[in-house]
């Protein structure tokens, strides 16, 4: 598939459809099809499709500390993820460690691994290859809050279908 044929909205589709089809069964397949529109919404506010970000040779990504510049003792811990490859490997090559690689992945599959990642609070973007300064913060818990109204959404209109059913089937 060509991605230069391909607008960014049919891009966000096709990885949503890989997404789902590497879950290991229909279950999971289901629970990820109804949170998908979730992280297609959110992946269309950022610019670019994928994004690199540096990684030890296990595939963990790298964590970064931050401190509050007025509260220094509140710390989050977040992920850079840059929209070009030659800003994620000078920051991999200031870092001095040849266990640290850079690697692409889709701005889908990011947003859904981040909900995973309990220890880690955001992802920021960096959208602009020369700036990596200002970047788009995306907060784990956010994402995990808009997912969680999708399935009682998802419940909600399940049960009211299902009370429907159940009603035409009396008569």
């Amino acid at each position: 598939m060509s991605s230069q044929s391909l607008t960014h909205n049919q891009i966000l589709d096709h990885q949503v459809t890989l997404l789902v089809q590497s879950t290991p069964d229909a279950e999971t397949a289901s629970a990820v099809s109804m949170i998908a529109s979730v992280l297609k919404a959110i992946a269309q506010n950022l610019k670019y499709t994928s994004y690199f970000v540096i990684q030890d040779l296990e595939g963990g990504w790298l964590l970064t500390p931050l401190s509050n510049h007025e509260n220094p003792e509140i710390e989050k811990v977040t992920i850079y993820a840059y929209c070009d490859r030659i800003p994620a490997n000078i920051e991999c090559l200031k870092l001095n460690d040849e266990n640290l690689e850079c690697a692409e992945y889709s701005v889908v599959e990011m947003l859904f691994r981040l909900m995973g990642m309990k220890q880690v609070d955001s992802i920021v973007f960096f959208d602009r290859a020369t700036d990596t300064q200002h970047g788009i913060e995306i907060s784990r818990t956010d994402i995990e809050q808009l997912c969680e109204k999708q399935i009682k959404r998802a419940q909600f209109g399940l049960q009211k279908l299902i009370e429907v059913k159940n009603n035409s089937n009396i008569a």
